[in-house]
């Protein structure tokens, strides 16, 4: 692709405004507004979006296009992080861009618009969907896209090999290749060990397929924990695509008021020699560098790559919490090193905390340990045992425990 481009940029914040897409802070302040859009699609939906009844939501949601663009309140703020994103990267000047999965237009209604040069392409397998994205499109005068209604498994047959130079997917392949399931593990490299992957990477060989040589495949998708990236990206890898590990980034955005946060993951045809947990460690850390001293503080990703670059420990104690009913578990632990203190604690679906205390400070350490507990004691009994070992055997499981 071209390394510039110097078109006006479009207003992201108009271009929701300009379509009614509002942001919304509580799931009352949603349901209020698709309400007050139509009150009888929104009463079908509700009991689709919450689970008490089974159905097809898309169906619902696209009935009618304005509609469908007031149900986009809900992901208001987590499109505009990402098209603000894609707004700020300047290499990106495509020819020819396919959005898998691409619903009710709304996000290749704003690629054509910005990169008006470009043809768009839009599938989907919803044909309410199609219908909406055809309606927005026109709505808004767009000359420059097409939509399909195809299943993902007919690509190869509706367009030419190497035919896309950026093909984009959105929250979408847990809908083509089945959900990812959450994996429970303790540690991030030995969950990636034995190079697990996500479904079956003949879905993402059709999009090297598609995808000229140099092109880029940019993907969005559903991931919950850092191991949910790193198999994806041996997913990508077995199908040719190889991460661009400096390229990649992290949005913050909320959901209804829910802060949340989701890794952009750009992946091309050339090689990095960049192994998996190196390239996670640098997406995770670029933009905080990790400063291993006392007095510092991480949270998520970030606090396990610090708890592994300090090296050789020391158990000291631990308080292990069991979630009833659920396969939560919560270790909160105190360890020491040569020179250090930490207080680490971690769960089995992702949740990481470390404090890094001066060595000696185990007065300090011990109140961290408690409050920690304070914040998740209500969702279970505590255990104390001051030998690893002897952690209960409830709590011991493999890196990927099923």
């Amino acid at each position: 692709m071209p390394i510039e481009t110097k078109q006006r940029k479009p207003s992201i914040s108009a271009y929701f405004k300009t379509l009614g897409i509002k942001e919304c802070k509580s799931k009352r302040d949603f349901w209020k507004h698709v309400t007050e859009v139509d009150s009888v699609l929104a009463e079908d939906l509700e009991p689709l979006i919450s689970r008490k009844k089974q159905g097809n939501l898309y169906v619902v949601k696209n009935a009618v296009l304005p509609f469908s663009l007031a149900v986009e309140s809900w992901t208001q703020s987590f499109h505009q992080s990402f098209l603000t994103w894609i707004n700020r990267q300047n290499q990106l000047k495509p020819k020819r861009i396919l959005e898998i999965g691409c619903d009710n237009g709304l996000l290749a209604c704003w690629y054509a618009t910005r990169f008006p040069d470009a043809e768009i392409v839009g599938i989907d397998q919803s044909a309410n969907g199609i219908r909406c994205a055809k309606e927005l499109s026109k709505q808004l005068g767009l000359a420059n896209m097409s939509f399909y209604r195809i299943d993902f498994n007919e690509l190869r047959e509706r367009f030419l090999m190497n035919s896309f130079d950026l093909i984009i997917s959105v929250r979408t392949f847990h809908e083509i290749m089945g959900p990812l399931f959450i994996p429970k593990y303790w540690s991030l490299p030995d969950c990636l060990k034995e190079n697990p992957t996500y479904g079956d990477c003949l879905y993402l060989q059709i999009v090297d397929e598609l995808l000229t040589e140099d092109g880029t495949y940019l993907s969005c998708e559903r991931f919950e924990n850092p191991a949910d990236v790193g198999k994806w990206a041996n997913s990508l890898k077995q199908a040719n695509l190889h991460v661009q590990w400096d390229d990649c980034d992290i949005i913050d955005y909320h959901e209804l008021g829910t802060k949340k946060r989701s890794p952009i993951i750009v992946a091309t045809k050339r090689e990095t020699g960049i192994t998996t947990l190196e390239g996670m460690e640098h997406l995770y850390t670029k933009d905080y560098p990790l400063v291993l001293e006392a007095g510092k503080s991480y949270n998520g990703a970030k606090a396990e790559f610090a708890y592994h670059r300090l090296g050789e420990k020391i158990f000291k104690s631990g308080h292990s919490l069991d979630v009833p009913g659920h396969w939560h578990v919560f270790r909160f632990e105190i360890w020491e090193t040569s020179v250090f203190l930490l207080v680490y604690s971690y769960g089995n679906m992702g949740h990481r905390h470390l404090d890094i205390l001066p060595a000696g400070a185990d007065l300090d350490a011990q109140l961290l340990i408690e409050e920690a507990i304070v914040q998740y004691s209500h969702l279970g009994p505590i255990v104390q045992y001051d030998h690893q070992e002897d952690c209960p055997k409830s709590y011991i499981m493999s890196t990927m425990e099923k």
